[in-house]
Protein backbone atom coordinates (compact mmCIF):
# COMPACT_ATOMS: atom_id res chain seq x y z
CA UNK A 1 0.00 0.00 0.00
CA UNK A 2 1.10 3.15 -0.77
CA UNK A 3 -0.57 7.04 -0.33
CA UNK A 4 -0.80 9.89 -2.19
CA UNK A 5 1.32 12.72 -1.98
CA UNK A 6 -1.61 14.73 -2.25
CA UNK A 7 -4.16 13.90 -0.11
CA UNK A 8 -2.65 11.18 1.71
CA UNK A 9 -5.83 8.29 0.38
CA UNK A 10 -3.85 4.90 0.39
CA UNK A 11 -3.86 2.60 -2.58
CA UNK A 12 -2.32 0.16 -4.63
CA UNK A 13 1.20 1.22 -6.67
CA UNK A 14 -0.39 0.94 -9.95
CA UNK A 15 -3.42 3.69 -9.23
CA UNK A 16 -1.08 6.56 -8.57
CA UNK A 17 1.12 8.73 -11.01
CA UNK A 18 5.01 8.32 -9.80
CA UNK A 19 6.99 11.38 -9.49
CA UNK A 20 10.77 11.63 -9.02
CA UNK A 21 12.90 14.38 -8.30
CA UNK A 22 15.38 16.02 -10.47
CA UNK A 23 17.02 18.87 -10.54
CA UNK A 24 14.61 20.13 -7.71
CA UNK A 25 11.38 19.72 -10.26
CA UNK A 26 9.25 16.91 -10.31
CA UNK A 27 9.45 14.30 -13.05
CA UNK A 28 6.82 11.75 -14.29
CA UNK A 29 7.88 8.47 -14.16
CA UNK A 30 5.91 6.44 -16.46
CA UNK A 31 7.27 3.30 -16.21
CA UNK A 32 8.46 3.51 -12.36
CA UNK A 33 12.28 2.80 -13.51
CA UNK A 34 13.44 5.76 -12.50
CA UNK A 35 15.98 6.00 -9.62
CA UNK A 36 15.58 8.64 -6.57
CA UNK A 37 13.06 9.15 -4.26
CA UNK A 38 9.44 8.38 -5.74
CA UNK A 39 6.18 10.48 -4.69
CA UNK A 40 2.79 8.46 -5.27
CA UNK A 41 0.38 11.04 -6.72
CA UNK A 42 -3.51 10.04 -7.51
CA UNK A 43 -4.43 10.55 -11.36
CA UNK A 44 -6.22 13.88 -10.04
CA UNK A 45 -5.72 17.79 -10.20
CA UNK A 46 -6.29 18.70 -7.15
CA UNK A 47 -3.16 16.27 -6.14
CA UNK A 48 -1.05 17.30 -8.32
CA UNK A 49 -2.20 20.50 -6.95
CA UNK A 50 -1.49 19.59 -3.13
CA UNK A 51 1.67 17.58 -4.04
CA UNK A 52 2.77 20.75 -5.56
CA UNK A 53 2.16 23.01 -3.04
CA UNK A 54 3.48 20.69 -0.07
CA UNK A 55 6.87 19.98 -1.84
CA UNK A 56 7.80 22.98 -4.51
CA UNK A 57 5.58 26.10 -2.84
CA UNK A 58 6.85 29.05 -5.34
CA UNK A 59 9.27 26.62 -7.55
CA UNK A 60 6.49 25.80 -9.72
CA UNK A 61 3.20 26.19 -10.88
CA UNK A 62 0.51 23.10 -10.63
CA UNK A 63 -1.29 24.29 -14.01
CA UNK A 64 2.32 23.68 -15.80
CA UNK A 65 2.77 20.31 -13.70
CA UNK A 66 -0.91 18.96 -14.95
CA UNK A 67 -0.30 19.63 -18.23
CA UNK A 68 3.46 18.00 -18.60
CA UNK A 69 1.26 15.12 -17.15
CA UNK A 70 -1.30 15.10 -19.42
CA UNK A 71 1.09 15.24 -22.62
CA UNK A 72 3.09 12.82 -21.23
CA UNK A 73 0.71 10.50 -20.59
CA UNK A 74 -0.66 11.50 -24.39
CA UNK A 75 2.02 10.55 -25.65
CA UNK A 76 3.33 6.96 -24.34
CA UNK A 77 0.10 6.20 -24.43
CA UNK A 78 0.05 6.67 -28.54
CA UNK A 79 3.55 5.00 -28.35
CA UNK A 80 1.97 2.20 -26.55
CA UNK A 81 -1.07 2.05 -29.54
CA UNK A 82 1.58 1.69 -32.00
CA UNK A 83 3.25 -1.63 -30.28
CA UNK A 84 -0.47 -2.67 -29.77
CA UNK A 85 -0.91 -2.65 -33.20
CA UNK A 86 2.15 -4.04 -34.57
CA UNK A 87 1.68 -6.84 -31.99
CA UNK A 88 -1.78 -7.77 -33.22
CA UNK A 89 -3.95 -6.68 -29.79
CA UNK A 90 -5.63 -3.77 -32.02
CA UNK A 91 -8.92 -4.00 -33.84
CA UNK A 92 -9.43 -0.93 -36.25
CA UNK A 93 -12.51 0.34 -37.23
CA UNK A 94 -15.91 -0.13 -36.60
CA UNK A 95 -16.92 -2.33 -39.28
CA UNK A 96 -13.99 -4.60 -37.32
CA UNK A 97 -16.14 -5.08 -33.94
CA UNK A 98 -18.47 -7.40 -34.15
CA UNK A 99 -17.95 -10.46 -32.83
CA UNK A 100 -15.39 -9.38 -30.27
CA UNK A 101 -14.97 -11.07 -27.47
CA UNK A 102 -13.40 -9.80 -24.17
CA UNK A 103 -12.98 -6.21 -22.54
CA UNK A 104 -10.45 -4.27 -23.39
CA UNK A 105 -9.84 -0.47 -24.00
CA UNK A 106 -11.78 1.65 -27.04
CA UNK A 107 -10.76 4.57 -28.57
CA UNK A 108 -12.98 7.25 -30.35
CA UNK A 109 -11.19 10.03 -32.25
CA UNK A 110 -13.08 13.59 -31.74
CA UNK A 111 -14.21 13.67 -35.06
CA UNK A 112 -16.49 10.58 -34.60
CA UNK A 113 -20.52 11.21 -35.18
CA UNK A 114 -23.10 10.73 -32.94
CA UNK A 115 -24.29 7.94 -34.86
CA UNK A 116 -21.55 6.08 -35.72
CA UNK A 117 -20.60 6.12 -32.07
CA UNK A 118 -24.04 4.90 -30.80
CA UNK A 119 -23.72 1.89 -33.11
CA UNK A 120 -19.76 1.47 -31.97
CA UNK A 121 -20.63 1.14 -28.53
CA UNK A 122 -23.36 -0.90 -28.97
CA UNK A 123 -20.57 -3.85 -30.01
CA UNK A 124 -18.18 -3.49 -27.74
CA UNK A 125 -18.14 -6.11 -24.59
CA UNK A 126 -19.18 -5.18 -21.08
CA UNK A 127 -16.47 -3.68 -19.22
CA UNK A 128 -14.38 -2.13 -21.86
CA UNK A 129 -12.58 0.79 -21.20
CA UNK A 130 -14.11 3.96 -23.25
CA UNK A 131 -12.16 6.98 -24.05
CA UNK A 132 -13.89 9.72 -25.96
CA UNK A 133 -12.19 12.52 -27.83
CA UNK A 134 -8.97 12.39 -26.21
CA UNK A 135 -7.51 12.24 -30.11
CA UNK A 136 -7.99 13.15 -32.98
CA UNK A 137 -8.57 10.78 -35.60
CA UNK A 138 -4.81 11.87 -37.34
CA UNK A 139 -3.19 10.96 -33.99
CA UNK A 140 -4.69 7.63 -33.72
CA UNK A 141 -4.13 6.95 -37.30
CA UNK A 142 -0.42 8.29 -36.63
CA UNK A 143 -0.47 6.38 -34.40
CA UNK A 144 -0.70 2.98 -35.48
CA UNK A 145 1.39 3.77 -38.51
CA UNK A 146 -1.62 3.92 -41.19
CA UNK A 147 -1.66 6.86 -43.64
CA UNK A 148 -4.69 7.55 -43.22
CA UNK A 149 -7.30 8.99 -40.09
CA UNK A 150 -8.35 6.51 -37.81
CA UNK A 151 -11.74 7.10 -36.06
CA UNK A 152 -12.12 3.66 -34.07
CA UNK A 153 -9.72 1.90 -32.03
CA UNK A 154 -10.06 -0.91 -30.19
CA UNK A 155 -7.55 -2.62 -27.81
CA UNK A 156 -7.92 -6.17 -26.58
CA UNK A 157 -7.23 -6.33 -22.93
CA UNK A 158 -4.63 -9.54 -23.45
CA UNK A 159 -0.61 -8.68 -22.96
CA UNK A 160 0.24 -4.90 -24.07
CA UNK A 161 -3.60 -4.16 -23.62
CA UNK A 162 -3.41 -4.42 -19.68
CA UNK A 163 -0.79 -1.82 -19.95
CA UNK A 164 -2.71 0.28 -22.88
CA UNK A 165 -5.58 0.05 -20.59
CA UNK A 166 -4.15 1.32 -17.13
CA UNK A 167 -2.54 4.05 -18.43
CA UNK A 168 -5.91 5.29 -20.50
CA UNK A 169 -7.52 4.83 -16.84
CA UNK A 170 -5.17 7.29 -15.74
CA UNK A 171 -5.23 9.80 -18.62
CA UNK A 172 -9.08 9.63 -18.30
CA UNK A 173 -8.98 10.34 -14.19
CA UNK A 174 -6.71 13.17 -14.77
CA UNK A 175 -8.38 14.47 -17.75
CA UNK A 176 -11.53 14.70 -16.23
CA UNK A 177 -10.44 16.26 -13.32
CA UNK A 178 -8.93 18.92 -15.08
CA UNK A 179 -12.07 20.27 -16.28
CA UNK A 180 -11.42 23.76 -17.93
CA UNK A 181 -7.31 23.22 -17.79
CA UNK A 182 -7.70 20.03 -19.94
Amino acid sequence: MRACAGCRVKGERESFLRFVEHGGKPVLDIRRRLPGRGFNVCPDYRCIKAFVRKRYRGKLSPESLYRQVLDALKSYLLHLLSLSYRSGVAVVGQDNLKGLRGSGTLFLSREISPKTKERVLSLIPPGSLILDGLFSEEELGNAIGRGRSVRVLFIRGEGLGKRVKSISEKLSKLHASGGELA
